[in-house]
């Protein structure tokens, strides 16, 4: 389990540099706030919700069920971000495990999760569709989940970190069979 564990990890790791070096995480970058060609796009104000939208915008247009917003899973993702706004932790997944099992612990039997990671000056539109390119990071968007949190913090020169945890939790209904 614990191999199995650390492998999805390792990958999930890989991804995400990939990612970072081909997306938001590299340098700086400044967002687009501009309409998308959908026609569908949204600024509320609150970027946590707004990268909600994105992605089960995504999510919708392959067909797949929308992420809930949980707030169990938001406060374990603000609280990455910001560790990673701050210096506390370096930009990645360090402490993702413990994240899980602080999770786990609140909301009972996960039986999947993931993580996706990114900074920079981007919108919520932006920083999804860099996700959305990253193959990693676009895997865990169209994962088997049913929940997703959302954090995101500012660290020096108001460059912006964002967190999404992802996970798979059984419906009581499910569990009890």
């Amino acid at each position: 389990m614990l191999n199995q564990h650390f492998f999805k990890i390792l990958i999930l790791s890989a991804a995400v540099i990939v990612a970072t070096q081909a997306s938001a995480c590299s340098k700086s970058v400044s967002g687009n706030t501009s309409s998308s060609s959908s026609g569908s796009v949204r600024n509320s104000g609150d970027e946590e919700q707004d990268i909600l939208f994105y992605v089960n915008k995504f999510r919708k247009s392959k067909g797949l069920a929308p992420l809930s917003l949980s707030e169990t899973l938001s406060v374990e993702a603000r609280g990455h971000s910001k560790s990673m706004a701050n210096g506390r932790t370096g930009f990645g997944h360090d402490g993702f495990e413990q994240r899980i099992d602080g999770i786990s612990k609140k909301l009972g039997r996960v039986s999947a999760a993931a993580e996706n990671v990114a900074y920079g000056n981007l919108s919520a539109e932006a920083v999804v569709d860099g996700w959305i390119k990253s193959p990693g990071h676009r895997k865990n968007m169209l994962g088997d989940f049913n929940l997703i949190g959302i954090g995101t913090a500012k660290g020096k020169g108001n460059i912006v970190y964002f967190t999404q945890i992802f996970i798979s939790k059984p419906s009581d209904k499910t569990a009890s069979k």
